[in-house]
């Protein structure tokens, strides 16, 4: 194994998370006139309360054609063409999203239009719908018009996400030994950080959350309504507090679940670091138990009482996996990880560690890996999308900063996260790079604009950190309502009827709870 750096390394186990995160939780334009986005009123309802915000004119003077729909398997399907960028004038080149809709059940008693977000970044609106086709949502919802969307560079929305040819990346960086400490190396690492651009012009720049919600509400104008509700999963959240932010009077109600923070309050290296940490220890805690779980001879890595070796092994032939999957350095780790967002996979975990480390065998974890992993040697957009957020929100950390950031926390990872600091291996990180295109820095308070906002949070979240839910409810948003819920995977709704039950209040009824942070028992 080549001399792995420190940044490189830590950025590989948050790609790994990143990426596993999104997993849980996919043509002709419209001919028809064009109609502008109405401005919103500094008096209106919103959220099913009545107040005053003062806020400035968010909405894009942006025209776009009323949608026509046409059948599209299980529900509607159409296209909404967006600004390319937000920042220039009207007039300008515009994009392709891919909107679905699943109407009311009885248009009589339609209570306007559900915007449903599935997370990822770089999950597809248009495969989430598909669930909700299916019946896995509870019929309350029937109420409503189901709507989601393909963010600009997803699934079926155009231009799609590129980021140079299979491999081409590491092939690029794979001459960089150890850090990146020298004038040729870093114009490496720079142009490795640009193949985005090259693939896709100027819009690879321009695929940040921030956009993403401007995107929505054309489509909410397109749609012809003067408010949305809206139910977010995981990176979903983010969507809906930019939403919230840029767009309140346009808000009827808003559910965010699996809910991260999107701010970082952190001054320091060792406060990053700190909030770093927190967003992957629950993999560690999860491995743990896992592991301590194996306690008889009738697990298959029991090994006489210690499956840890066998999963330090297993962790060294992760190159067998990646030989299954084009040679992509994430599929051992992410096949690993993925086992892991429920009890009732961990027999997959143990039957994929005895496989590698008794028998050489990557079936398992390459079987758990290939539907999640980007695209051989690939950037994924999940990735991409947040480190543009990152620069974004985050715009006083520079380049330096980032680095050094990386190859402190590298340390803390080795003391803190054994288990997880066994998933090393070399991947390079251009987040650090992505200066050279970054969108303009965060230009409003980022707090939901006083909409009140329920989230939902769940100590036992493999994906997003409880304290990030209890930080965006208490801290980040101006009007939040927290409920807690201990809950084995990731999102608690709709598999917990405390939770249904004070969802639906939001949602069909506009009531939140009496306190701002309620409690659910766990339903197992």
């Amino acid at each position: 194994m080549k001399n792995v750096s420190k940044r490189r390394a830590t950025a590989a186990l948050l790609a790994i998370v990143a990426i596993a995160a999104s997993a849980c939780s996919g043509d002709e334009p419209n001919a028809s006139g064009p109609t502008t986005a109405m401005a919103p009123s500094s008096n209106s309802t919103v959220g099913g309360i009545d107040g005053s915000i003062a806020i400035p004119d968010q909405t894009s003077s942006f025209e776009s054609a009323p949608i026509t729909w046409r059948p599209c398997g299980s529900f509607e399907c159409a296209e909404v063409a967006v600004p390319l960028d937000y920042a220039e004038g009207s007039g300008q080149a515009s994009l392709e999203i891919a909107v679905g809709r699943i109407p009311a059940a009885n248009p009589s008693e339609r209570l306007g239009v559900l915007v449903v977000n599935p997370g990822g970044p770089g999950g597809s609106g248009l495969e989430l719908l598909e669930a909700f086709a299916a019946g896995f949502f509870p019929q309350e919802l029937d109420a409503f018009d189901i709507v989601s969307f393909d963010p600009r560079g997803v699934g079926a929305s155009e231009p799609a996400f590129a980021c140079g040819a299979d491999g081409e990346r590491l092939a690029a960086t794979n001459d960089i030994e150890g850090d990146i400490d020298t004038a040729a190396e870093t114009r490496i690492a720079e142009d490795a950080a640009l193949l985005c651009v090259e693939s896709m012009g100027a819009v690879a720049g321009l695929l940040h959350t921030e956009f993403v919600a401007r995107d929505m509400d054309i489509i909410r104008a397109a749609l012809g309504e003067d408010q949305i509700s809206y139910l977010g999963y995981s990176y979903g959240s983010t969507i809906g507090t930019w939403y919230a932010s840029l767009f309140p009077n346009r808000v009827r109600a808003m559910v965010l679940d699996g809910a991260q923070d999107p701010i970082d309050p952190s001054a320091t290296t060792a406060e990053r670091v700190a909030n770093d940490i927190l967003e992957i220890e629950t993999f560690e805690v999860l491995l743990d138990r896992a592991l301590s779980a194996c306690d008889d001879a009738s697990c298959e890595i029991f090994n006489d009482g210690d499956p840890l070796s066998l999963y330090l092994r297993a962790t060294q032939k992760f190159d067998l996996v990646a030989n299954e999957l084009d040679d992509n350095p994430l599929a051992g780790p992410l096949g690993l990880i993925t086992t892991l967002y429920s009890e009732d996979t961990w027999s997959l975990l143990y039957a994929g560690i005895a496989g590698l480390a008794i028998d050489d065998d990557p079936s398992v974890f390459a079987s758990s890996a290939q539907f999640q992993i980007p695209n051989p040697g690939q950037v994924s957009i999940t990735g991409h999308i947040n480190c543009l957020d990152d620069w974004v929100v985050e715009s006083h950390v520079d380049r330096a900063d980032r680095i050094n950031d990386s190859e402190v926390m590298f340390d803390e990872i080795e003391d803190q996260l054994p288990l997880l600091a066994a998933l090393n291996f070399d991947t390079f990180d251009a987040c650090p790079y992505y200066d050279q295109f970054a969108p303009e820095p965060l230009s409003i308070a980022l707090d939901g604009a006083n909409v009140p906002i329920l989230v939902i949070g769940n100590p036992n979240d493999p994906a997003t950190p409880f304290v990030e839910s209890v930080g965006l409810a208490t801290e980040t948003l101006s009007n939040g309502y927290l409920i807690e819920v201990e809950h084995l995977q990731h999102t608690v709704y709709p598999d917990n009827a405390c939770v249904v039950r004070l969802v639906h209040e939001v949602l069909l009824e506009t009531t939140y709870p009496t306190d701002r942070r309620t409690t659910c028992l766990r339903e197992d």
